[in-house]
């Protein structure tokens, strides 16, 4: 299994006490979502979430795994522990704690967007295919470097903003990313609104930032 980004998923390790609690999660009928009755198992079994979001968030530099939305100080109101395969369909529960088909995302693109969906998966019955980049069309979060396929800009200056997104890559990848989690709504320029245009000093710096990434990859911005 190829492994896009660093810590390595290789390298992630939990205690003996939160591995058991997993096991045991594993073991009911709603792994993800198992309580435990005796309260250190309890602690342990959150222990663990909490160390797989956190190293699922370095391993993205506090971003979306999707968007690369913010995600830095954000807290549980505004990111998800993702399951790419969606734990909620009873073939995809026993990889509820397999950390190649985990990550951290916003609720945007996860809740509104992704859901319960597969649609995304090109074969859904081959296991031996889930650990595969191949088999997914958009970009999975642990298997494809995103920077390879899309670049966000970003850039903000007295209360306006420009987002947008770079086409880094002619690979389908890169389109049904960017269709599949609607980007295209998330692009603005506020430095176009006529009731606060900026300082032509100040737009010259900004625009030239933007260009100047979409001239590097002589690809279009939207």
């Amino acid at each position: 299994m190829p492994d896009a980004y660093l810590p390595l998923l290789a390298d992630f390790a939990l205690e003996q006490a939160e591995t058991e609690a997993i096991a045991n999660a594993l073991g009911s009928d709603d792994p993800w979502g198992f309580a435990p009755t005796d309260p250190a198992d309890a602690a342990a079994l959150k222990s663990a979430k909490g160390k797989i979001l956190n190293y699922h968030l370095q391993r993205h530099h506090d971003q979306c795994c999707y968007c690369r939305g913010n995600l830095h100080g954000a807290g549980p109101y505004m990111t998800d522990r993702e399951h790419i395969l969606p734990k909620g369909k009873a073939k995809f529960k026993p990889y509820s704690y397999a950390l190649w088909n985990l990550a951290a995302a916003c609720k945007r693109c996860n809740m509104q967007f992704k859901g319960q969906s597969e649609e995304f998966v090109v074969d859904t019955l081959d296991v031996s295919k889930f650990e595969d980049g191949a088999n997914y069309l958009f970009i999975h979060p642990n298997f494809d470097r995103w920077e390879n396929y899309l670049e966000r800009i970003e850039v903000a200056k007295g209360g306006k903003r420009i987002v947008g997104f770079v086409f880094v890559s002619n690979d389908p990848k890169a389109t049904y990313t960017h269709d599949f989690f609607h980007l295209k709504d998330v692009v603005m320029n506020t430095f176009d609104d006529k009731q606060g245009a900026p300082t032509q000093a100040e737009s010259n710096e900004l625009g030239k930032m933007v260009l100047d990434l979409a001239e590097r990859y002589h690809q279009r911005a939207g």
